[in-house]
Order: C-alpha cells, then structure tokens, then sequence
C-alpha cells in the first residue's frame, strides 16, 4: 500500500492545492484567485469508481499478504477497509477559477512525475498533486476542470486517480495475464493510463457537476473522498485550512491578488470562515504566541507580526528588483530582527543565506517582508535574475533556500552576492544601534532564552561517538554506542588525562525556573558568538526551602533547526566563566556545563562560552537554562571539580 509522508500535516495539503490554484489564476490573467474549500458528507455508492476500486483494493489486500507487510502498510489498509465499510463518507472539495486543465494537463496530472507547469508558475512539488493523498483514507482523488475562455482546450474534463499496490493478476496455468501499477486512473481523452474498468465518461458525474456549474468561465475542482480532518483531532478542519492558507500566501492575500472560503456542510450550510485581507488578523492572532513549528513550516509568532509590517510598514526598493516591506520594531516585539522572502506572493523562507538574525545583530532590530517576483495584477514581464535563482535553489516543497541546488558554482556565488546586497540595503536602512547602555537589557537580540519554557525536568542526553573508521571501512560493524567519554579537543587542561566519573556532555538533570529574559550576545570571530549578557527575572520568588543555588547552562536544543536543513543534536555548550554584573564568576561544574550562582528574584550575567557558536542557525535557537538546585544537592565535590574549567 502506498504510504504519503505527509500524513496528518495540513500545512503541505492545503499549500500545494492553494498554490497550484494561484499559479492557475495567473496563468487565466483572473483579477483575483478565488478558492473555495468546502466539507460535506455524500453516501458511498455515489463516489465514481468505487466498484472497481473494490475489486482492486481486495486484490491488492491478497496479494501484499503473501509478503512481508509493515506496520504502516496495516494501519492504511485498516483506514480503507473501515470506510468501505460505511454507508457514508466524507469530502473535502476545493474549487479555484483558474485557467482549468485541458487534456495535456490532466495526463500530466495523471502520470507520476509529469508537470505541466512554466518555470513562470507558482511552482509544484513536481509529483505534488500526489500531497492531497495524504487527506484522504482511502486514497482516492478526484478531479474535474472547465474551460470556456478560449485558452487550450474547450469544455469540460473529469477524472480519478487512486493509490492502491502494484500487482499481477495470472490465469489457470500460473501466466501473468496483467499487470497493475501502483497508479490507477480513469481513461483521459487520448489514451489508456489505468487500472480502472469504467471508461472515461462523457460528462463529469453528478458529485462534480455540481461545482462545475457554480464556475463561471473557467476553473478546477479537486475532490479529496474519505476526507481525514487531517487527523488531527485537535483542530477543526476549517481552522487548520484557514491558518495554512493565510500563512503561506499572507502576501498574496493582503494585496488582494487571492481570497479563500472554507466551509463545513455537515455542521453549516453556510461559508464559516472567509480569509481576505481584512480577515487576516482574526486567522492569525490565536496563534501569535507559536515560537515553533514542527518541520520548519512558518510559525504563528513570525506570521502576525509580518502581517503587521505589511499593514504598517514602509517600501523599500531593493536593487536585485525585489521590494521589501520594512518596520522597525517596538519594545514589546524584542530585538530579533526576522527577514521572510515571498515569491509570486507565496511564503518560501525566513533562514535565507545572509538574512538570518544573526546577521542583523548590533543594528537597530526589525522585521521585514522581501517580494520577489510577480505582482498577481501585473501585465506578463521577464523573471528578474534573482527570482530565477531563488525559484532554481527551492526545496523539494518550494520552502527553504539551498544553493547546492544551483546548477553552477557562478550561480550560488551570485546568488549570495545578491542576498548580501539585500542584507546590506536593510541594515543601512535599519541603522546601528547606537550609544545604548549595554547594561540595559534589551529583549531576544539574538535568542529567545528560557522565557516561555514551564517547569519541567530536563530530558536526558548521551552523547555518541562517531563511528570507528576500520568500521566504516568494513561497510558495517555495530551502531555506536552512548559514552561518558568528554572531547578532551574542547579542553586543553584534560588533554592526555583520563576521564573521570560523570554523564557525559550534559549537565544533570534539573527543573527550569520559569522567568522572562533579555539577551544580547556580542560577534566574536567569523561572526560567532562566545560572549552574552543575560538580564533574567523571576516568574514568583523561588521557594528558599527547596532551591539552594542557582544552576545556569546554554544549550542548543534538539530539532532547533527551524528549516530542517541542517539537523541538529541536542548539544550543551561549555562555558569558560559566568559572572553576575560586576561580582565574582560563579563555580562551574558538571565538566563545566553548569555555573552555580547564589538565588534571587533576578540575574544580570556576562556568560562566556569555551568555544564560539559560528553557524547562524544554531545561534539563533541557543537557550540559555536557569534551574534551581536543593539545597542538600551536593556543591562542588571532588567529582565536580575534576570537569571544572581553569
């Protein structure tokens, strides 16, 4: 059975229909891209199809059990098999008015691989119709286009496109009679390309034809049978399209160059969220407070506060062509100046090369939009160089830039020549801070710290070694295992000494005191970070009874790689002194990945790492960790003093 990973994720669903969408519009010079998501409920009998799909599903079910099935292959054929077995199922339509798919389009669409899009569009997964599978739990597809503007093909087309499992079907004697990709279709005009046994009808049936009469001129229909909710129980459906929607296209939305309804039928007959430009800030406002989001998707946090600097902002003309909306930024926002690039309106990044927060820091913070490319209402114009190269250097999802996707070295020097042009139009506009007391704490300058973080005990980490090069060598061996064994490189006084007793590269578990902080790092060499001043001030006032001391430590959390190009192990980093305003450093301990200071309602440090945090990304997730320790917790014993920093 075909398996989609990006099961129970509505961001890259929702994103490739509404994209493809947008690119369809553009394409039909419509004004505006309209699409109109909608749920509803329908009995089984009447999805298209669904005698054959039987038949092949049970077929492929016996075939795949006289091999070796996973836990994965069982769990979607358990998910088809109980909605075959209902009387009724759900659906998830999405209707746009765009320049509808033609005979050509619809192969293409059929057949794995195949795309029909210009390097001019929106852009696709390449296989990225297939991301809509993942809605559906029985991983059946729908679609039907129309076209009366004259553009390609006239009139009206529909198909069906199901994921199942290769198989053969033999006769008496044992012969291959057929064999049946993993891929089956209804016929398209022109040509057999499935497994399915109705042929290609010659109207769309009654469950598109309803859609397609409410399009005026031109435009697609996507029906998702056995619609999923996403599987996410947690959130409504309207609400996870609604938020994906205004995220991603936030730029296209509030120009005006896109409108999305959704609606649910079988809880309101009526349309229960509109997301224009005037509704923006009611989608986007409940998730302000989201710092994260799983796999690199753009957080809530990042989302609103953009909106913001599109609403309130200035133009700025940058000279790679791109325009940029700019907004300094107030108190209460903090002092980490983000730069999110959008292309045709669309959300690509906010780690782009040159244009991290790291690479603003010492200047005046800020927030930034960079639009690239097309302005949906603008007349047909060539692609600057700079949107060529962002398009060419996209990830597989067209999020994220990597220039190892360029085609040639001259490429990617180009392109962060032109990226460092950008970082150096925004930080002269932004100005550099100036005569500012770097006592006074200024907030998240370049991490956010512990502000946010709850009480709770620190997980575990065991550093492993790598591999041993004979093992590697051999082509196998066993994994590595976890060590207690300290990289005597990152300090010279352990050097030819041998490890004591102790757990490793961490320091030992504790409970975070939960408080709101201020951080300011100070560029060292190449642009790291070795030395930040901390302001931290308590949520309550620590219990006396039960917290001794203070235990301060930095880390770089695991996943903290918001773009997931560059994953990261959770690393606690070793500290050469932390020093409370103008006393005394504190002792460190636990192989000098734990300050002990004296309690107190508040802290104001200068921390010193042992070696300097040099790539930007790890820079930015840098946490810095206050936790209290008991007072019976033993001090600095003669364990403790071996692992301490000279």
């Amino acid at each position: 059975m075909a398996t989609i990973q990006w099961d129970g994720n509505p961001e890259p669903v929702v994103r490739e229909i509404v994209q493809n969408a947008l690119d369809a519009a553009a394409r039909a010079k419509s004004t505006c891209c309209v699409v109109d998501f909608s749920i509803r409920e329908t009995p089984l009998h009447e999805i298209p199809g669904m005698g054959a799909y039987r038949r092949h599903f049970r077929a492929a079910v016996r075939e795949r059990q006289s091999g070796i099935q996973g836990a994965a292959e069982k769990e979607i054929i358990g998910r088809i098999d109980s909605v075959l077995r209902r009387d009724r199922i759900r659906l998830l339509y999405c209707r746009d008015n765009g320049i509808g798919l033609t005979a050509e389009s619809m192969r293409g669409l059929l057949t794995e691989g195949n795309t029909d899009k210009s390097d001019e569009g929106a852009g696709s997964y390449g296989v990225g119709h297939l991301t809509a599978f993942a809605a559906s739990d029985i991983r059946y597809v729908l679609y039907a286009a129309i076209n009366r503007k004259g553009i390609g093909h006239h009139g009206e087309i529909a198909s069906g496109h199901a994921i199942l499992a290769s198989r053969t079907e033999v006769d008496g004697q044992g012969k291959v009679r057929r064999a049946y990709g993993a891929h089956g279709h209804w016929v398209v005009p022109g040509g057999q390309l499935g497994l399915f046994d109705p042929t290609y009808p010659n109207e769309a049936p009654p469950l598109l034809r309803d859609e397609l009469n409410k399009l005026d001129d031109t435009g697609t229909v996507v029906c998702i049978t056995g619609f999923n909710n996403f599987r996410d129980a947690q959130e409504d459906p309207v609400k996870a399209i609604a938020r994906v929607a205004a995220k991603n296209y936030l730029v296209a939305i509030w120009r005006g160059d896109m409108v999305v309804y959704i609606g649910d039928e079988t809880v309101n007959p009526h349309r229960e969220r509109i997301v224009d430009e005037q509704g923006l800030d009611a989608v986007l406002r409940p998730h302000r407070h989201q710092r994260r989001t799983r796999s690199g998707w753009l957080p809530g946090e990042q989302a609103h506060r953009c909106l913001r600097t599109l609403r309130e902002g200035q133009w700025l003309q940058l000279a790679c062509g791109a325009k940029a909306r700019v907004r300094l930024l107030d108190a209460k926002e903090g002092t980490a100046s983000r730069v999110q690039l959008f292309r045709d309106g669309m959300w690509i990044t906010n780690q782009a090369d040159a244009l991290v927060v790291s690479s603003f820091t010492g200047y005046k913070p800020f927030d930034a939009a960079i639009l690239i490319g097309r302005d949906g209402r603008a007349e047909e114009r060539q692609p600057t160089e700079m949107e060529r190269l962002v398009r060419s250097a996209e990830g597989p999802e067209h999020r994220g830039l990597d220039r190892r996707r360029l085609g040639s070295a001259q490429a990617r020097t180009r392109m962060l020549a032109l990226l460092r042009t950008v970082r150096d139009e925004l930080q002269a506009w932004a100005g550099k801070i100036e005569d500012v007391d770097e006592d006074a704490p200024v907030d998240f300058a370049v991490f956010a710290g512990d502000g946010a973080r709850s009480v709770a005990p620190e997980p575990p980490y065991r550093p492993r070694e790598p591999r041993l090069a004979q093992e590697e060598d051999r082509g196998g061996g066993k994994s590595p295992k976890p060590s207690d064994k300290e990289d005597e490189s990152t300090d010279p006084s352990r050097r030819g000494r041998k490890a004591g007793p102790g757990r490793g590269a961490r320091p030992k578990p504790g409970n975070s005191i939960p408080g709101s902080m201020a951080t300011v790092a100070r560029p060292g060499v190449n642009g790291g970070v070795d030395t930040f001043r901390v302001y931290w001030r308590a949520a309550s006032k620590p219990d006396a009874a039960r917290v001794g001391r203070f235990g301060v430590r930095v880390r770089i959390p695991s996943g903290s790689d918001t773009t997931c190009e560059l994953p990261l192990s959770p690393r606690w980093l070793k500290l050469r002194e932390v020093r409370p305003g103008d006393g005394a450093p504190g002792d460190i301990y636990d192989r000098g990945y734990e300050a002990a200071l004296p309690p107190g309602d508040e802290l104001e440090l200068t921390i010193r790492l042992y070696n300097p945090v040099t790539d930007a990304r790890a820079i930015e997730a840098l946490e810095v960790d206050i936790v209290g320790r008991a007072r019976s917790t033993p001090g600095l014993g003669a364990g403790e003093r071996r692992g301490l920093v000279k």
